[in-house]
């Protein structure tokens, strides 16, 4: 009797191409929305730097005509929307270029699976032929059950994997917050240059985290996107300290409204972390399952080829 077992490596093979086909069409698709996006946005950031520039250009006479004592709060508002308008412009170009990266890399991955469909296709109707000749049409129908199965299992250890970076991210950015709200505390009470520098540094490291955690956020998204069918799943919109949260430390607000951004920042990531925490269980245990199905129709088939 021919060794069929080749036909289980090829179809987890084929489960990989097809997860990778339909990865790389929704990321396309999420890029082709991005493009519409940037147009707006770059748009936006020469109407603000426009605007910031003709506030600016304004003789001192005719500020103090205009804005007198309310100059300085102008001027602070008009930069803060300026710089706002260039970080959200470049945060999306650097999202574009992920994406493009990332087909880029997908497509090249695709390379390998170029002959999978012959050697496939071969060796099934050979097998076909084999049990046509036994008798045992059930054969096909397991193949195709233990191919979906592995489809399932390819596509939830993606998720899997795209969730465990998450809650690192999640985890390093509570740690930095946990210490800037220390930090931030001692300042308020009496702290120097020093306690506000060792403060604004922590601020920094777990806005870089927290900023990573949005873009594995938005990365397990697209993973889960396949599941929904296999379990209840969460959505991550991870938005606490975006990129232009630095603006408003340029003296805009005191240090008290420092601190009571730091600890709602540090309250969303630690929500964030309990519920990343438990769609990985959630995710482990479907994954447990679904190889236990494999196995299971595994052992019906062989009992059938036995059987003859």
């Amino acid at each position: 009797m021919q060794d069929f077992r080749r036909l289980d490596e090829l179809a987890k093979e084929m489960a990989q191409r097809d997860y990778l086909v339909r990865k790389r069409k929704a990321i396309a698709e999420s890029l082709n929305a991005m493009s519409q996006e940037e147009i707006r946005l770059h748009s936006q950031v020469k109407k603000e730097t426009n605007d910031y520039k003709k506030f600016e250009g304004l003789s001192i006479k005719r500020l103090l005509k205009l804005f007198s004592e309310n100059y300085e709060e102008m001027m602070d508002k008009e930069y803060r929307e300026m710089k706002i308008a260039e970080y959200k412009h470049a945060e999306l170009l650097e999202g574009m270029q992920a994406y493009q990266d990332e087909i880029v890399h997908i497509t090249e991955l695709l390379k390998q699976y170029e002959n999978l469909d012959q050697e496939y296709n071969t060796l099934l109707n050979a097998k076909r032929l084999w049990a046509s000749d036994e008798g045992l049409k059930v054969v096909e129908q397991f193949e195709s059950e233990i191919r979906h199965l592995k489809n399932r299992q390819t596509e939830i250890e993606e998720a899997m994997h795209a969730c465990k970076t998450l809650v690192m991210s999640l985890n390093s950015a509570k740690e930095g917050l946990s210490s800037a709200k220390g930090w931030g505390m001692f300042d308020i009470i009496g702290g120097g240059l020093i306690t506000s520098m060792v403060k604004h540094d922590h601020i920094n490291r777990a806005s870089a985290f927290i900023k990573d955690a949005s873009d594995k956020a938005k990365l397990l998204n697209r993973e889960l996107l396949d599941l929904k069918v296999y379990l209840e799943i969460e959505h991550f919109e991870i938005d606490a300290f975006s990129r232009t949260f630095d603006v408003f430390f340029d003296n805009i607000f005191s240090d008290l409204s420092i601190q009571e951004e730091i600890n709602l920042a540090y309250d969303n990531i630690c929500t964030n972390s309990e519920v990343a925490d438990d769609l990985m269980r959630k995710l482990e245990k479907v994954h447990h399952d679904t190889l236990d199905e494999i196995e299971g129709v595994r052992r019906k088939r062989d009992a059938a080829i036995v059987s003859l």
